[in-house]
């Protein structure tokens, strides 16, 4: 099985994360903490599932709670390609296996798809580290090899440590020879205790009398407590009847008594509902008769009245007249301020024609174009009018200056002018000059012609000087090395440090000599002073004598002079090119000047106005024109409005004319009057109409309550006579006889129950206060039953006392404990015994199973095994090691060298014991468990191995075929052993990695 491609959505530090195109040798290679440890858990979870929360392996949940889990591609021998993705869910997540044939699937489908292999197999056999190599370091001798065998079985150290756990845990249980063990322990007890039984069953006769009587006194106070509350209950019973015999008697007599009368059906209250009847029906007689009269006037009341119906049917058209007052009033004020807006508009476009010299109409204003484009040429032209303005204004003050400046410099120079020496005067002021000057130079080659010879004297006494150092630096060196020889061959050593000392210090000596020899600043100061007595020279042969110092100072005032002659004339050529500039900014001013006054004759143009306006007040003027034309459809608009208005107002006055037709006395003309009037006509009918409504009300009121009068009176009477009817009376008479005798019967029925009520709070029921009845000597039978209760108490303190004395007799026997105590004791540490000696069996028996299984594996499997690891052990070790064989003992492991010397594990190096360990390693995944094709992923292995073992071990990994490898390392060394492809490099930032 090769793993093709890992995606990681979030597992550790690492999120986002895609590998693709994973080689059949893989190299990830990173610093620490950069993800590889996280890489193989990674793996280890999508195929097995992430730890339980209870297991100690990290679970490595994403911190910036991302998506936990991920996906991993992978190629399969026998089921093709495939996809394995596990996300967060239950226990160890959500597992989903797609297969290229279509297949998907979730846990069960995975195992199948991995052989049913399990974490910790995986672990042990194709995934190890580097803790499986360094638990080698701290073992002891005799683990050591117990170590390497259970590893070259399981591929892990458990088969060594579930046999050492076993062996410590039968040693602690039980020894032959021991005393500490639980075993040997509790079989010493055991013997006691035997001894202590033997002693105690011979006190056992007299022993199991006393228990047999004691288990009868026992029994016998057991009944005689039962027995006590009965006679103590049935003496209290009696008592009690005592009590309440009179009672009892009483509610027997009332029974009997109540049984003897007739039954009489009289009604509840009778006497008193009659009563009430007579005194209800005397008063609806004269009820009735009053309320007849009232709805007589009432009715003639009602018939009186007259309604103006016509004025009810118009209510609406009334009230809307009504409310419509205050929008007609509102409308009128409206149209009265609309009226004077429009005048004051009038004014306003009349002032603006007036302004403008406009002699247009109000349409032909409308037409003028005032578009925003009109509106940015006007404030162009004005703001094009105030830059000309300003421009001519800054240029006249420019041509002011500039002229002033050219006319001052023009003076200037001429006065400067004036001042200059004529070409025959100064011929004749150079002459004079030339005699001081001839002299000046002969003094300074005077001078240089004397440093130059003290130079010269200077570095011909510096050459003599260099000579004798070197010579004597030479001699001494000659010296010093005769003393170093002869101190060196006669091995008289102060001789030769002396030597030494002298060679050094004429090496010194010389090589300062050297130095000097080198310095060439006094050759060059002679050198600059022989070019200067040339240069002298050449000056002097070239003047004539004749002239003064004062023609001199003449000459360099002239010359002074021509030079402020030549900047004045500078300056006047820089001022006439300023001077120009500024008639050409005039031109180019007139030249725009000239523009502007035509775009302004267009701009007028197209707002119809003077050209005067327009070159002024272009933007005043269309701000005039753009207000005349927003008052005149001001105008236009408030003329419509004012028509509306009239139409509504003619319309409400028309409406008040039609309520004129039938309502008498409305004054038509004035619409506020009339308003008021309608409304207080309508008010006035309605009232009337409200007021007949209530009279009508009333009147069928009193209609109503005569009916219920007469029903009432009628129910009276029909309640009067269903009274006699169920009474079972004629007449009045022989109700009242009834009523007596049912009254009587009440009586009765309620002292019964007065005495059923204090019956009920004793003890005694019913039933056996009916039995008790016949019963006449209730004192005679309550002391019989006091004595029966004396006699079993009395009995009860007899056994009590037996009892007492029975046990002491029973203690005196046991004396430190009974035969019976002994005996348990003996048989629940025999059962104690026994469930240790079973564990101890079952641990016996699982140790004999484990060697079994040791021994079929060491005949069957352990020789293909321990061949293919000693093949790889040769190889690693370049051949001095070649063959492993199982020790004599059977749980370690012997080494041969190639010189046939067998060793034990302890006894070779720690770099050795390692390399057998890797080769029992791979021959347990070659060879048991080859048919499984799993990767084989290895995290840092060999960081104990020298250059020469790594490169052996990488080579060995490398011919390993039909298996994926993945090296996770650290150690960039070991890269050199891949190829470029091969590596992948991890980074600190995860989300960079790419395959």
């Amino acid at each position: 099985m090769k793993i093709e491609e890992l995606h990681i959505y979030g597992f550790g530090r690492l999120e986002n994360l895609v590998m693709t195109t994973i080689e059949d040798f893989q190299v990830f290679y990173g610093e620490n903490e950069a993800g590889k440890s996280t890489i193989m858990a990674f793996i280890h979870a999508i195929l097995f599932g992430f730890p339980t929360k209870q297991q100690q392996e990290l679970r490595y949940e994403p911190k910036g709670g991302g998506r936990y889990g991920g996906k991993i591609s992978v190629r399969h021998p026998e089921h093709g390609f495939a996809i394995i993705e596990r996300i967060k869910g239950k226990a160890a997540g959500d597992v989903t296996v797609s297969l290229e044939d279509g297949t998907t699937g979730g846990e069960d489908l995975l195992k199948r798809f991995l052989g049913n292999f399990d974490r910790s197999m995986f672990q042990a056999v194709f995934s190890f580290n580097l803790h499986g190599l360094q638990n080698i370091h701290h073992m002891k001798n005799d683990d050591l090899g117990r170590f390497l065998f259970s590893s070259g079985t399981l591929g892990t150290d458990r088969l060594a440590r579930a046999e050492t756990e076993l062996q410590k845990d039968l040693d602690a249980r039980y020894k032959p020879s021991g005393r500490k063990p639980l075993l040997n322990s509790k079989l010493a007890s055991l013997r006691t205790l035997e001894g202590e039984l033997k002693k105690a069953a011979e006190k056992n006769g007299g022993y199991e009398a006393f228990i047999a009587e004691r288990e009868s006194l026992l029994n016998k106070i057991d009944e005689l407590k039962s027995a006590i509350p009965e006679l103590a209950d049935k003496a209290a019973r009696l008592k009690e009847w005592e009590k309440i015999e009179e009672l009892a008697r009483e509610e027997a007599a009332l029974e009997a008594e109540i049984a003897e009368c007739k039954e009489i059906d009289f009604p509840v209250r009778g006497i008193e509902r009659l009563e009430s009847c007579k005194q209800i029906l005397r008063p609806f007689s004269s009820q009735i008769e009053s309320l007849v009269g009232r709805r007589k006037a009432l009715a003639e009341e009602l018939d009186s009245f007259q309604i103006n119906q016509e004025l009810l049917a118009r209510e609406p058209e009334v009230n809307a007249a009504a409310d419509g007052l205050h929008e007609y009033e509102q409308a009128a004020n409206e149209l009265k301020q609309l009226e004077d807006k429009i005048l004051l508009l009038d004014e306003k476009i009349v002032e603006a024609r007036t302004k403008l010299y406009l002699h247009l109409s109000e349409d032909e204003i409308l037409a003028i174009n005032t578009d925003i484009f009109t509106k940015r040429q006007a404030e162009t032209a004005a703001d094009t009018r105030k830059r000309i303005d300003g421009l001519k204004q800054q240029l006249e003050t420019a041509f002011t200056e500039e002229k002033a400046s050219l006319e001052q410099l023009e003076s200037e120079l001429k006065e400067a002018k004036l001042k200059l020496l004529t070409q025959d005067e100064r011929s004749r002021l150079e002459k004079a000059a030339r005699t001081g000057s001839e002299a000046e130079i002969n003094l300074r080659l005077e001078d240089c012609r004397e440093r130059i010879a003290i130079l010269e004297k200077a570095a011909k006494q510096e050459a003599d000087s260099i000579k004798t150092t070197r010579a004597i630096g030479f001699s001494a060196a000659g010296v010093a090395l005769v003393l170093l020889l002869f101190g060196l061959l006669d091995r008289v050593w102060l001789m030769a440090g002396i030597g030494f000392l002298m060679a050094l210090v004429s090496a010194a000596i010389a090589l300062r000599g050297f130095k000097a020899s080198k310095s060439d600043g006094q050759d060059m100061e002679l050198e600059r002073h022989r070019k200067k007595e040339q240069e002298l020279e050449t000056e002097l042969s070239s003047l004539q004598s004749g002239g003064s110092a004062g023609a001199a100072l003449k000459l360099e005032q002239d010359k002074r002079e021509r030079m402020k002659v030549n900047s004045l004339e500078a300056m006047l050529g820089q001022q006439n090119l300023q001077y120009e500039k500024v008639l050409s900014k005039f031109e180019r001013l007139e030249q725009e000047e000239a523009d502007w006054r035509n775009h302004v004759t267009e701009l007028c143009s197209v707002l119809r106005i003077g050209d005067s306006i327009g070159s002024y007040m272009p933007v005043e003027s269309f701000q005039l024109i753009e207000e005349c034309k927003n008052a005149i459809l001001e105008k236009s608009r408030l003329a419509g409005k004012i028509h509306s208005l009239q139409d509504t107002l003619a319309e409400f006055e028309k409406t008040i004319r039609s309520l004129s037709e039938f309502i008498q006395g409305i004054p038509a003309n004035d619409v506020r009057l009339a308003c008021h009037f309608a409304k207080t006509a309508l008010e006035e009918e309605k009232r009337k109409v409200i007021l007949h409504r209530e009279k009508k009300a009333a009147l069928e009121e009193l209609d109503y309550d005569v009916q219920k009068l007469e029903k009432e009176k009628s129910l009276h009477e029909k309640e009067l006579k269903e009274l006699f009817a169920q009474a079972g009376a004629g007449n009045e008479e022989e109700y009242y006889l009834l009523g007596e005798e049912a009254r009587k019967q009440d009586r009765l029925r309620n002292r019964l129950s007065e005495v059923k009520r204090e019956l009920a709070l004793s003890r005694l029921k019913g039933e056996e206060r009916a039995k008790l009845l016949p019963v006449r000597n209730v004192a005679e039978l309550i002391e019989k039953a006091a004595e029966q209760l004396k006699e079993t108490e009395n009995k009860l303190e007899a056994a009590r006392s037996r009892l007492t004395e029975v046990r002491y007799e029973i203690q005196v026997l046991e004396e430190g404990g009974t035969y019976s105590e002994i005996l348990h004791t003996f048989r629940q540490a025999q059962s104690d015994f026994a469930e240790e000696a079973k564990e101890w069996a079952v641990r016996m028996l699982a140790r004999e199973l484990l060697q079994r299984t040791v021994n079929r594996f060491r005949d069957y499997h352990l020789p293909k095994l321990l061949e293919k690891a000693g093949e790889y052990l040769e190889f690693l070790t370049g051949g001095n090691y070649m063959k492993l064989f199982v020790s004599p003992s059977g749980t370690g492991f012997l080494i041969e060298r190639a010189d046939h010397i067998r060793f034990e594990a302890e006894e070779l190096s720690q770099a050795t014991t390692e390399q057998v360990y890797v080769s029992l390693r791979l021959a347990l995944a070659e060879t048991i468990y080859g048919k499984f094709s799993f990767p084989l992923i290895i995290d840092d292995s060999f960081v104990n191995f020298d250059g020469e073992r790594a490169r052996r071990m990488i080579e060995l990994l490398k011919n390993m075929k039909n298996r994926q490898v993945l090296f996770f390392t650290c150690h960039e060394h070991l890269l050199g052993h891949f190829e470029h492809g091969q590596i992948y490099h991890l980074g600190r930032k995860p989300a960079n990695i790419r395959g």
